[in-house]
């Protein structure tokens, strides 16, 4: 009997532990009774009816890990929105290496300017046709 006495408090701390653990397992991992990202990414937007951000708000409210992926993705919009957009231009007049390049070319083949050559094949006669004329 003097041992059950020793286990019981031993058992209720490995007990105590666990469920500690579990607790904080359960917070650690994103997929067990969170809003989907898709979701809580398009309520940060703004993209959300207000019938659709009722429930995401209410949510909100008791589950700080939504909370702190929905103010991440503040912060990342914010810090997107102050950067400026620059779009590159293709230049429309040809570059120096398209210059150096068709001078080389010019200079290997010639020019065309003058120039045209043209050339056009005759018809071919079959065989049978030749040997048939040659029957005749």
């Amino acid at each position: 009997m003097a041992n059950q006495e020793r286990i019981d408090p031993q058992y209720e701390t490995i007990q105590a532990l666990l469920g500690g653990y579990l607790v904080t397992r359960k917070e650690a991992n994103p997929a067990a009774g969170h809003i989907e990202q898709d979701t809580i990414a398009a309520f940060v937007e703004g993209n959300l009816s207000e019938r659709e951000a009722g429930p995401v708000i209410s949510h909100m409210a008791d589950c700080g890990f939504c909370r702190n992926v929905s103010a991440e993705l503040i912060r990342l919009d914010a810090a997107f929105a102050e950067a400026p957009v620059t779009v590159a231009e293709a230049p429309t007049e040809p570059g120096k290496i398209s210059e150096v390049l068709s001078g080389l070319f010019a200079k290997i083949f010639g020019t065309s300017d003058g120039a045209v050559f043209a050339h056009h094949e005759g018809e071919k006669k079959d065989e049978k046709d030749d040997s048939d004329e040659e029957k005749k």
